[in-house]
Protein backbone atom coordinates (compact mmCIF):
# COMPACT_ATOMS: atom_id res chain seq x y z
CA UNK A 1 0.00 0.00 0.00
CA UNK A 2 1.02 3.68 -0.83
CA UNK A 3 0.92 6.80 1.36
CA UNK A 4 1.80 10.57 0.82
CA UNK A 5 3.40 11.54 3.96
CA UNK A 6 3.82 15.86 3.98
CA UNK A 7 5.46 17.76 6.27
CA UNK A 8 7.88 14.90 7.10
CA UNK A 9 11.54 16.62 9.02
CA UNK A 10 13.96 15.88 6.05
CA UNK A 11 16.89 14.20 7.39
CA UNK A 12 19.27 14.98 4.38
CA UNK A 13 20.36 13.47 1.04
CA UNK A 14 21.87 10.50 2.48
CA UNK A 15 20.27 9.92 5.83
CA UNK A 16 17.24 7.29 6.01
CA UNK A 17 13.87 8.91 6.40
CA UNK A 18 12.26 5.72 7.69
CA UNK A 19 12.96 6.27 11.39
CA UNK A 20 10.90 9.80 11.20
CA UNK A 21 8.01 8.15 8.89
CA UNK A 22 7.27 5.87 11.26
CA UNK A 23 7.36 7.57 14.16
CA UNK A 24 4.62 9.87 12.32
CA UNK A 25 2.60 6.63 10.89
CA UNK A 26 3.11 5.32 14.24
CA UNK A 27 4.28 1.78 13.12
CA UNK A 28 7.60 -0.25 13.51
CA UNK A 29 10.27 1.03 11.09
CA UNK A 30 10.33 -2.79 9.58
CA UNK A 31 6.80 -1.95 7.98
CA UNK A 32 7.91 0.93 5.31
CA UNK A 33 9.17 -1.39 2.37
CA UNK A 34 10.15 1.95 0.59
CA UNK A 35 10.09 5.78 0.76
CA UNK A 36 10.61 7.61 -2.05
CA UNK A 37 10.92 11.60 -1.84
CA UNK A 38 8.82 13.47 -3.85
CA UNK A 39 9.00 17.06 -3.34
CA UNK A 40 11.27 19.60 -0.19
CA UNK A 41 11.38 22.92 0.67
CA UNK A 42 13.04 25.14 3.53
CA UNK A 43 10.25 25.88 5.99
CA UNK A 44 11.79 29.43 7.25
CA UNK A 45 9.18 30.39 9.65
CA UNK A 46 10.76 27.98 12.11
CA UNK A 47 13.97 29.08 14.28
CA UNK A 48 16.18 27.96 13.05
CA UNK A 49 14.48 27.04 9.80
CA UNK A 50 14.49 23.64 8.68
CA UNK A 51 13.58 21.69 5.67
CA UNK A 52 10.25 19.86 5.07
CA UNK A 53 9.54 16.54 3.11
CA UNK A 54 6.93 14.85 1.38
CA UNK A 55 7.43 11.50 0.63
CA UNK A 56 5.94 7.98 -1.38
CA UNK A 57 5.77 5.69 1.14
CA UNK A 58 5.46 1.62 0.95
CA UNK A 59 4.06 0.34 3.77
CA UNK A 60 3.62 -3.75 4.31
CA UNK A 61 0.33 -3.39 6.52
CA UNK A 62 -3.12 -2.74 5.95
CA UNK A 63 -4.57 0.91 4.89
CA UNK A 64 -7.55 0.36 7.30
CA UNK A 65 -5.40 0.26 10.11
CA UNK A 66 -2.82 3.37 9.49
CA UNK A 67 -5.69 5.56 8.20
CA UNK A 68 -8.27 4.65 10.45
CA UNK A 69 -6.95 7.38 12.97
CA UNK A 70 -6.71 10.89 11.42
CA UNK A 71 -3.35 12.14 11.07
CA UNK A 72 -2.50 15.28 9.58
CA UNK A 73 -0.61 15.11 6.29
CA UNK A 74 -1.19 11.29 6.02
CA UNK A 75 -3.24 9.76 3.83
CA UNK A 76 -3.77 7.12 0.41
CA UNK A 77 -1.51 7.84 -2.88
CA UNK A 78 -3.36 8.83 -5.64
CA UNK A 79 -3.37 8.32 -9.30
CA UNK A 80 -3.63 12.10 -9.57
CA UNK A 81 -0.52 12.28 -7.11
CA UNK A 82 1.03 9.53 -9.39
CA UNK A 83 0.65 11.95 -12.29
CA UNK A 84 1.58 15.10 -10.56
CA UNK A 85 4.32 13.82 -8.79
CA UNK A 86 5.55 12.00 -11.93
CA UNK A 87 5.63 8.93 -10.64
CA UNK A 88 4.64 5.38 -11.78
CA UNK A 89 2.08 5.92 -14.53
CA UNK A 90 5.37 7.09 -16.61
CA UNK A 91 4.60 4.19 -19.36
CA UNK A 92 0.53 5.23 -19.62
CA UNK A 93 1.22 9.15 -19.17
CA UNK A 94 4.70 10.35 -20.39
CA UNK A 95 4.97 7.88 -23.49
CA UNK A 96 2.58 8.66 -25.58
CA UNK A 97 2.11 6.89 -28.85
CA UNK A 98 1.81 8.40 -32.49
CA UNK A 99 -1.68 8.44 -33.91
CA UNK A 100 -3.52 8.64 -37.15
CA UNK A 101 -5.05 12.08 -38.34
CA UNK A 102 -7.34 12.97 -41.49
CA UNK A 103 -5.83 14.41 -44.29
CA UNK A 104 -6.41 17.96 -44.53
CA UNK A 105 -5.97 18.70 -40.40
CA UNK A 106 -2.85 21.12 -39.77
CA UNK A 107 -3.05 22.09 -36.02
CA UNK A 108 -1.56 25.78 -36.48
CA UNK A 109 0.16 27.02 -33.15
CA UNK A 110 0.47 30.83 -32.32
CA UNK A 111 2.94 31.88 -30.03
CA UNK A 112 6.27 29.64 -28.66
CA UNK A 113 5.62 30.69 -24.61
CA UNK A 114 5.17 28.01 -22.57
CA UNK A 115 1.95 27.47 -23.69
CA UNK A 116 2.99 27.00 -27.12
CA UNK A 117 5.69 24.80 -26.81
CA UNK A 118 4.03 22.41 -24.91
CA UNK A 119 0.52 22.37 -26.90
CA UNK A 120 2.62 21.75 -30.46
CA UNK A 121 5.30 19.13 -28.35
CA UNK A 122 2.17 17.04 -26.84
CA UNK A 123 0.70 17.29 -30.89
CA UNK A 124 3.83 16.22 -31.75
CA UNK A 125 3.96 13.27 -29.84
CA UNK A 126 0.53 12.40 -30.90
CA UNK A 127 1.48 12.42 -34.54
CA UNK A 128 0.05 15.06 -35.28
CA UNK A 129 1.16 17.55 -38.47
CA UNK A 130 1.64 20.55 -36.54
CA UNK A 131 2.57 24.13 -37.31
CA UNK A 132 4.27 26.50 -34.15
CA UNK A 133 4.80 29.76 -35.43
CA UNK A 134 6.26 32.72 -33.68
CA UNK A 135 6.83 36.15 -34.21
CA UNK A 136 9.85 36.80 -32.44
CA UNK A 137 13.24 34.46 -33.34
CA UNK A 138 14.98 31.71 -31.25
CA UNK A 139 16.24 31.70 -28.24
CA UNK A 140 20.22 32.73 -29.39
CA UNK A 141 19.07 35.11 -31.41
CA UNK A 142 17.16 36.86 -28.37
CA UNK A 143 19.42 36.37 -25.82
CA UNK A 144 21.65 39.04 -28.32
CA UNK A 145 18.72 41.13 -28.91
CA UNK A 146 18.03 41.56 -25.10
CA UNK A 147 21.36 42.24 -24.67
CA UNK A 148 21.53 45.26 -26.99
CA UNK A 149 18.19 46.21 -25.05
CA UNK A 150 19.63 46.27 -21.45
CA UNK A 151 22.87 47.58 -22.59
CA UNK A 152 22.30 50.20 -25.13
CA UNK A 153 18.62 50.50 -25.07
CA UNK A 154 18.20 49.92 -28.84
CA UNK A 155 14.73 47.94 -28.81
CA UNK A 156 13.58 44.76 -31.59
CA UNK A 157 9.59 45.58 -31.40
CA UNK A 158 9.06 41.80 -32.60
CA UNK A 159 12.31 39.96 -30.74
CA UNK A 160 12.75 40.99 -26.97
CA UNK A 161 12.19 40.47 -23.24
CA UNK A 162 8.49 39.11 -24.02
CA UNK A 163 8.52 37.83 -28.02
CA UNK A 164 10.35 35.14 -29.22
CA UNK A 165 10.86 31.19 -28.09
CA UNK A 166 10.24 30.53 -24.52
CA UNK A 167 8.06 33.78 -24.13
CA UNK A 168 8.08 36.25 -20.84
CA UNK A 169 9.30 33.07 -18.70
CA UNK A 170 12.98 32.97 -20.89
CA UNK A 171 13.74 36.43 -19.32
CA UNK A 172 12.60 35.99 -15.55
CA UNK A 173 13.07 33.84 -12.23
CA UNK A 174 11.85 30.71 -13.91
CA UNK A 175 9.61 29.76 -11.45
CA UNK A 176 7.54 26.60 -12.25
CA UNK A 177 5.83 25.50 -8.92
CA UNK A 178 2.08 26.24 -9.07
CA UNK A 179 -0.64 25.81 -6.35
CA UNK A 180 -2.14 23.84 -9.25
CA UNK A 181 -2.45 20.22 -8.53
CA UNK A 182 -3.11 18.83 -12.09
CA UNK A 183 -2.00 15.27 -12.60
CA UNK A 184 -0.59 16.72 -15.97
CA UNK A 185 1.95 18.42 -13.99
CA UNK A 186 3.59 15.06 -14.17
CA UNK A 187 4.00 15.39 -18.23
CA UNK A 188 5.29 18.76 -17.88
CA UNK A 189 7.54 18.40 -15.22
CA UNK A 190 9.00 15.40 -16.75
CA UNK A 191 9.31 16.99 -19.70
CA UNK A 192 11.47 19.78 -18.59
CA UNK A 193 13.77 17.01 -16.94
CA UNK A 194 14.00 15.31 -20.08
CA UNK A 195 15.28 18.43 -22.33
CA UNK A 196 17.96 19.00 -19.40
CA UNK A 197 16.24 20.91 -16.16
CA UNK A 198 18.30 19.24 -12.86
CA UNK A 199 15.99 16.04 -12.11
CA UNK A 200 15.98 18.26 -8.35
CA UNK A 201 12.81 19.70 -9.84
CA UNK A 202 10.62 17.12 -9.19
CA UNK A 203 11.45 17.02 -5.59
CA UNK A 204 12.21 20.66 -5.15
CA UNK A 205 8.69 23.05 -3.35
CA UNK A 206 10.17 25.86 -4.88
CA UNK A 207 11.27 24.58 -8.01
CA UNK A 208 13.09 27.09 -10.57
CA UNK A 209 14.78 27.11 -13.76
CA UNK A 210 16.86 30.41 -13.69
CA UNK A 211 17.06 32.37 -17.25
CA UNK A 212 20.17 30.54 -18.16
CA UNK A 213 19.12 27.40 -17.74
CA UNK A 214 15.91 27.75 -20.09
CA UNK A 215 18.04 29.35 -22.48
CA UNK A 216 19.52 25.68 -22.70
CA UNK A 217 16.54 23.71 -22.22
CA UNK A 218 14.78 25.76 -25.24
CA UNK A 219 16.95 24.30 -28.02
CA UNK A 220 16.22 21.06 -27.09
CA UNK A 221 12.62 20.90 -27.48
CA UNK A 222 12.70 22.58 -30.67
CA UNK A 223 14.94 19.91 -31.33
CA UNK A 224 12.64 17.27 -30.03
CA UNK A 225 9.35 19.23 -32.23
CA UNK A 226 11.50 19.11 -34.94
CA UNK A 227 12.25 15.44 -34.32
CA UNK A 228 8.10 14.87 -34.00
CA UNK A 229 7.37 16.39 -37.45
CA UNK A 230 6.33 19.76 -35.93
CA UNK A 231 7.55 22.48 -38.43
CA UNK A 232 8.93 25.67 -36.21
CA UNK A 233 9.20 28.89 -38.07
CA UNK A 234 10.48 32.22 -35.95
CA UNK A 235 10.03 35.97 -37.24
CA UNK A 236 6.65 34.93 -38.25
CA UNK A 237 4.12 37.30 -36.85
CA UNK A 238 0.66 36.22 -37.50
CA UNK A 239 -1.47 39.99 -38.66
CA UNK A 240 -4.79 38.08 -39.20
CA UNK A 241 -6.78 34.63 -39.31
CA UNK A 242 -8.30 33.10 -42.19
CA UNK A 243 -12.23 32.90 -41.25
CA UNK A 244 -14.80 31.37 -43.19
CA UNK A 245 -18.69 31.25 -42.40
CA UNK A 246 -17.69 31.60 -38.63
CA UNK A 247 -14.72 29.14 -38.81
CA UNK A 248 -11.09 30.04 -38.20
CA UNK A 249 -9.29 28.26 -41.27
CA UNK A 250 -5.42 29.34 -41.29
CA UNK A 251 -4.04 32.69 -41.09
CA UNK A 252 -2.23 35.02 -42.90
CA UNK A 253 1.29 35.88 -41.97
CA UNK A 254 3.44 39.55 -42.18
CA UNK A 255 4.90 38.24 -45.23
CA UNK A 256 1.80 37.94 -47.01
CA UNK A 257 2.16 33.92 -47.06
CA UNK A 258 -1.10 32.48 -46.17
CA UNK A 259 -1.63 29.12 -44.04
CA UNK A 260 -4.28 26.75 -44.36
CA UNK A 261 -4.90 24.70 -41.34
CA UNK A 262 -6.61 24.29 -38.09
CA UNK A 263 -7.65 24.22 -35.30
CA UNK A 264 -5.85 27.67 -34.31
CA UNK A 265 -4.31 27.39 -30.93
CA UNK A 266 -3.63 31.24 -29.85
CA UNK A 267 -1.21 31.52 -27.48
CA UNK A 268 0.18 34.50 -27.69
CA UNK A 269 1.29 35.42 -23.68
CA UNK A 270 0.76 38.80 -21.93
CA UNK A 271 2.17 41.47 -23.89
CA UNK A 272 0.26 40.62 -27.68
CA UNK A 273 -1.47 43.40 -27.58
CA UNK A 274 -1.94 43.86 -31.74
CA UNK A 275 -2.94 39.81 -31.74
CA UNK A 276 -5.88 40.57 -29.10
CA UNK A 277 -6.58 42.86 -31.24
CA UNK A 278 -6.40 40.89 -35.13
CA UNK A 279 -8.38 37.83 -33.05
CA UNK A 280 -11.50 40.24 -31.90
CA UNK A 281 -11.54 41.70 -35.65
CA UNK A 282 -11.73 38.20 -36.55
CA UNK A 283 -14.94 37.68 -34.37
CA UNK A 284 -13.45 36.10 -30.85
CA UNK A 285 -15.19 37.74 -28.43
CA UNK A 286 -13.69 38.83 -24.85
CA UNK A 287 -14.26 40.56 -21.42
CA UNK A 288 -12.24 42.86 -19.02
CA UNK A 289 -11.12 41.08 -15.85
CA UNK A 290 -8.99 42.54 -13.15
CA UNK A 291 -5.82 43.32 -13.14
CA UNK A 292 -2.69 44.06 -10.67
CA UNK A 293 -0.42 46.83 -10.95
CA UNK A 294 2.27 48.40 -8.77
CA UNK A 295 5.87 48.55 -8.55
CA UNK A 296 9.42 46.31 -8.38
CA UNK A 297 10.78 46.36 -4.52
CA UNK A 298 14.03 45.32 -4.30
CA UNK A 299 16.48 44.99 -1.12
CA UNK A 300 19.84 43.21 -0.05
CA UNK A 301 19.33 39.50 0.18
CA UNK A 302 21.37 39.49 3.01
CA UNK A 303 18.65 41.82 4.18
CA UNK A 304 15.88 39.02 3.57
CA UNK A 305 17.58 36.34 4.78
CA UNK A 306 18.27 38.29 7.92
CA UNK A 307 14.54 38.53 8.21
CA UNK A 308 13.58 35.21 6.92
CA UNK A 309 15.46 33.24 8.69
CA UNK A 310 16.80 34.93 11.77
CA UNK A 311 20.00 34.02 10.99
CA UNK A 312 22.90 34.02 7.92
CA UNK A 313 21.31 31.55 5.66
CA UNK A 314 24.75 29.16 5.82
CA UNK A 315 23.86 26.48 3.46
CA UNK A 316 19.81 27.10 2.81
CA UNK A 317 18.78 28.47 0.07
CA UNK A 318 18.17 32.48 -0.62
CA UNK A 319 15.33 33.62 1.25
CA UNK A 320 11.98 34.44 -0.22
CA UNK A 321 8.93 35.39 0.93
CA UNK A 322 5.27 35.63 -0.70
CA UNK A 323 2.86 38.31 1.13
CA UNK A 324 -0.47 39.37 1.33
CA UNK A 325 -2.50 42.44 2.34
CA UNK A 326 -5.85 42.83 2.88
CA UNK A 327 -6.66 46.00 4.80
CA UNK A 328 -10.02 46.55 6.76
CA UNK A 329 -12.80 47.81 4.40
CA UNK A 330 -13.00 50.87 6.84
CA UNK A 331 -9.38 51.96 5.68
CA UNK A 332 -10.96 51.95 1.97
CA UNK A 333 -7.22 50.72 1.29
CA UNK A 334 -7.00 48.01 -1.65
CA UNK A 335 -5.54 44.79 -1.20
CA UNK A 336 -2.22 44.10 -2.67
CA UNK A 337 0.14 41.01 -2.99
CA UNK A 338 4.24 40.16 -3.44
CA UNK A 339 4.59 38.67 -6.84
CA UNK A 340 7.46 36.94 -8.45
CA UNK A 341 9.86 37.10 -5.54
CA UNK A 342 13.40 36.76 -7.23
CA UNK A 343 15.51 35.92 -4.27
CA UNK A 344 19.68 36.31 -5.49
CA UNK A 345 18.01 38.06 -8.90
CA UNK A 346 17.35 41.30 -10.13
CA UNK A 347 15.65 43.61 -11.73
CA UNK A 348 15.12 44.26 -15.46
CA UNK A 349 13.69 46.39 -18.54
CA UNK A 350 10.54 44.14 -20.18
CA UNK A 351 9.18 46.51 -23.08
CA UNK A 352 8.27 45.37 -26.38
CA UNK A 353 7.24 48.67 -27.56
CA UNK A 354 8.91 52.28 -28.73
CA UNK A 355 8.14 55.28 -25.84
CA UNK A 356 7.05 52.74 -22.73
CA UNK A 357 8.71 51.52 -19.42
CA UNK A 358 8.26 47.88 -18.51
CA UNK A 359 10.34 46.04 -15.44
CA UNK A 360 9.73 42.46 -14.73
CA UNK A 361 12.48 40.31 -12.24
CA UNK A 362 14.65 37.65 -13.66
CA UNK A 363 17.66 35.59 -11.44
CA UNK A 364 19.76 33.16 -12.61
CA UNK A 365 19.74 29.34 -11.52
CA UNK A 366 22.24 29.90 -8.58
CA UNK A 367 20.21 32.90 -7.75
CA UNK A 368 23.67 34.68 -6.39
CA UNK A 369 23.00 38.31 -7.03
CA UNK A 370 23.68 40.90 -4.60
CA UNK A 371 19.85 41.98 -4.50
CA UNK A 372 16.30 40.35 -3.61
CA UNK A 373 13.16 41.52 -5.57
CA UNK A 374 9.47 41.05 -5.98
CA UNK A 375 6.57 42.71 -7.58
CA UNK A 376 4.11 44.37 -5.02
CA UNK A 377 0.74 44.35 -7.05
CA UNK A 378 -2.49 46.73 -6.22
CA UNK A 379 -6.27 45.43 -7.37
CA UNK A 380 -7.41 47.03 -10.51
CA UNK A 381 -10.59 46.52 -11.69
CA UNK A 382 -12.06 46.75 -14.87
CA UNK A 383 -14.56 50.14 -13.08
CA UNK A 384 -10.56 52.01 -12.81
CA UNK A 385 -10.76 51.41 -16.88
CA UNK A 386 -11.27 54.33 -19.74
CA UNK A 387 -14.26 52.22 -21.32
CA UNK A 388 -16.02 49.17 -21.39
CA UNK A 389 -15.10 47.73 -24.46
CA UNK A 390 -12.37 44.18 -24.51
CA UNK A 391 -9.39 46.89 -24.90
CA UNK A 392 -10.14 49.27 -22.26
CA UNK A 393 -7.76 47.80 -19.48
CA UNK A 394 -4.96 47.79 -22.56
CA UNK A 395 -5.65 51.45 -22.53
CA UNK A 396 -5.12 51.66 -18.66
CA UNK A 397 -1.47 49.62 -18.78
CA UNK A 398 -0.67 51.76 -21.87
CA UNK A 399 -1.21 55.03 -20.11
CA UNK A 400 0.87 54.51 -16.87
CA UNK A 401 3.68 52.47 -19.26
CA UNK A 402 3.60 55.76 -21.70
CA UNK A 403 3.80 57.98 -18.61
CA UNK A 404 7.30 56.01 -16.75
CA UNK A 405 8.93 56.17 -19.87
CA UNK A 406 8.78 60.39 -19.63
CA UNK A 407 8.91 60.04 -16.15
CA UNK A 408 12.56 58.08 -16.79
CA UNK A 409 13.77 60.70 -19.14
CA UNK A 410 12.68 59.03 -22.57
CA UNK A 411 15.34 56.83 -22.96
CA UNK A 412 13.74 53.32 -20.73
CA UNK A 413 15.57 54.73 -17.81
CA UNK A 414 12.91 53.26 -14.99
CA UNK A 415 11.36 55.86 -12.90
CA UNK A 416 12.72 54.68 -8.87
CA UNK A 417 11.97 56.19 -5.09
CA UNK A 418 13.75 55.05 -2.11
CA UNK A 419 10.99 53.20 -0.01
CA UNK A 420 11.35 55.57 2.37
CA UNK A 421 10.74 58.83 0.34
CA UNK A 422 8.01 56.82 -1.03
CA UNK A 423 6.16 56.41 2.68
CA UNK A 424 6.69 59.94 3.11
CA UNK A 425 5.21 61.23 -0.24
CA UNK A 426 8.26 63.29 -1.01
CA UNK A 427 10.32 62.81 -4.26
CA UNK A 428 14.14 60.94 -4.33
CA UNK A 429 16.98 63.16 -4.88
CA UNK A 430 19.55 60.08 -5.01
CA UNK A 431 18.86 56.58 -5.25
CA UNK A 432 21.26 53.35 -3.57
CA UNK A 433 22.70 51.36 -6.26
CA UNK A 434 20.15 48.95 -8.02
CA UNK A 435 20.39 46.05 -10.48
CA UNK A 436 18.12 47.45 -12.92
CA UNK A 437 20.45 47.45 -16.14
CA UNK A 438 19.02 50.90 -18.02
CA UNK A 439 19.45 52.87 -15.33
CA UNK A 440 16.90 54.34 -12.69
CA UNK A 441 16.07 58.12 -12.71
CA UNK A 442 14.88 59.63 -9.32
CA UNK A 443 11.26 60.08 -9.02
CA UNK A 444 8.13 60.55 -7.35
CA UNK A 445 5.96 57.55 -8.15
CA UNK A 446 3.36 59.13 -6.33
CA UNK A 447 2.96 60.85 -9.95
CA UNK A 448 2.87 58.02 -11.96
CA UNK A 449 0.18 55.75 -10.15
CA UNK A 450 -3.51 56.60 -9.87
CA UNK A 451 -4.34 57.14 -5.86
CA UNK A 452 -5.62 53.74 -5.53
CA UNK A 453 -2.95 52.27 -6.42
CA UNK A 454 -0.36 54.66 -4.74
CA UNK A 455 -2.27 53.97 -1.76
CA UNK A 456 -2.61 50.29 -1.83
CA UNK A 457 0.90 49.80 -2.47
CA UNK A 458 2.00 52.32 0.80
CA UNK A 459 -0.19 50.41 2.59
CA UNK A 460 1.17 46.65 1.93
CA UNK A 461 5.00 48.15 2.23
CA UNK A 462 3.70 49.02 5.81
CA UNK A 463 2.04 46.21 6.96
CA UNK A 464 5.04 43.73 5.33
CA UNK A 465 7.22 45.73 7.24
CA UNK A 466 5.59 43.53 10.14
CA UNK A 467 6.29 40.43 8.16
CA UNK A 468 9.89 41.28 7.35
CA UNK A 469 11.64 43.90 9.31
CA UNK A 470 13.51 46.38 6.97
CA UNK A 471 10.96 45.99 4.37
CA UNK A 472 9.97 49.41 4.61
CA UNK A 473 13.55 50.89 5.37
CA UNK A 474 16.42 52.77 4.08
CA UNK A 475 17.64 49.88 2.00
CA UNK A 476 14.63 49.90 -0.49
CA UNK A 477 13.97 51.36 -3.53
CA UNK A 478 10.65 50.93 -6.02
CA UNK A 479 11.48 50.40 -9.58
CA UNK A 480 8.65 51.07 -11.63
CA UNK A 481 6.22 50.16 -13.22
CA UNK A 482 4.92 46.55 -13.01
CA UNK A 483 1.97 46.31 -15.35
CA UNK A 484 2.17 42.76 -17.17
CA UNK A 485 0.97 40.79 -14.49
CA UNK A 486 -1.78 39.30 -16.64
CA UNK A 487 -3.48 39.50 -19.52
CA UNK A 488 -6.31 42.69 -19.05
CA UNK A 489 -9.05 40.54 -20.77
CA UNK A 490 -10.19 37.06 -21.00
CA UNK A 491 -11.15 35.49 -24.28
CA UNK A 492 -14.62 33.08 -23.83
CA UNK A 493 -14.30 29.63 -24.72
CA UNK A 494 -16.43 26.63 -24.56
CA UNK A 495 -15.92 23.12 -23.03
CA UNK A 496 -13.82 22.02 -26.35
CA UNK A 497 -11.61 25.15 -25.86
CA UNK A 498 -12.62 26.99 -29.11
CA UNK A 499 -14.06 30.34 -29.04
CA UNK A 500 -18.12 29.90 -29.56
CA UNK A 501 -18.31 32.39 -31.51
CA UNK A 502 -15.06 31.24 -33.72
CA UNK A 503 -14.77 27.96 -34.20
CA UNK A 504 -11.54 26.41 -35.01
CA UNK A 505 -9.77 29.23 -32.37
CA UNK A 506 -8.48 28.33 -29.55
CA UNK A 507 -7.09 30.60 -27.50
CA UNK A 508 -4.79 29.67 -24.17
CA UNK A 509 -2.17 30.33 -21.62
CA UNK A 510 -1.56 33.95 -19.85
CA UNK A 511 -2.32 36.04 -23.04
CA UNK A 512 -5.90 34.63 -23.18
CA UNK A 513 -6.82 35.01 -19.44
CA UNK A 514 -6.53 31.30 -18.36
CA UNK A 515 -3.02 31.04 -16.61
CA UNK A 516 -0.43 32.72 -14.51
CA UNK A 517 2.88 31.36 -15.15
CA UNK A 518 5.06 29.29 -17.00
CA UNK A 519 3.57 25.79 -15.49
CA UNK A 520 -0.34 26.86 -15.87
CA UNK A 521 0.23 27.89 -19.05
CA UNK A 522 2.06 24.73 -20.48
CA UNK A 523 -1.06 23.34 -18.92
CA UNK A 524 -3.36 25.18 -20.57
CA UNK A 525 -1.73 24.27 -23.53
CA UNK A 526 -1.37 20.90 -23.15
CA UNK A 527 -5.56 20.47 -22.54
CA UNK A 528 -5.95 22.17 -25.65
CA UNK A 529 -3.62 19.68 -27.88
CA UNK A 530 -5.83 16.92 -25.66
CA UNK A 531 -8.73 18.52 -26.89
CA UNK A 532 -7.36 18.56 -30.51
CA UNK A 533 -6.07 14.86 -30.05
CA UNK A 534 -9.60 13.74 -29.03
CA UNK A 535 -11.62 15.55 -31.80
CA UNK A 536 -9.55 14.75 -34.86
CA UNK A 537 -6.87 11.72 -34.04
CA UNK A 538 -8.10 7.95 -34.61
Amino acid sequence: MALLVTNIHWPGESVDPAPVIARRLGIPEADIADAVLLKRSVDGRRRPPVWLANYRVEVSVEEASILAEPRHGVRAFSERDAARYATDRRGEVLNIKPRSWPEGTRPIVIGAGPAGLFAALRLGEAGAPAILLERGGPVEQRHGAVRKFWRHRELDPETNVVFGEGGAGAFSDGKIYTRRRDGELGWIFQRLVDMGADAAILEEGWAHLGTDRIREILPRIRARLIELGVEVRFNACVTSLRVHSGRCEGVVLASGEELVGGPVILATGHSARDTWKMALDAGAQAVLRPIRIGARIEHPQRMVDMARYGTERGELPPASYRLVSRPPERLNIRGAHTFCMCPGGTIVGASNEPGRVVVNGMSYSNRRAWWANSAIIVEVTPEDFPGSDPLAGVRFQDAIEQAAFVMGGENFRAPAQRVTDFLAQRPSDDLPRTSYPQGCTPADLSALFPEPIRAGLAGAIEFFERRIRGFSGSDGVLIAPETRTTAPLRFLRGDDLCSPDLDGLMPVGEGAGYAGGITSAALDGFRAAEAIIDRYAK
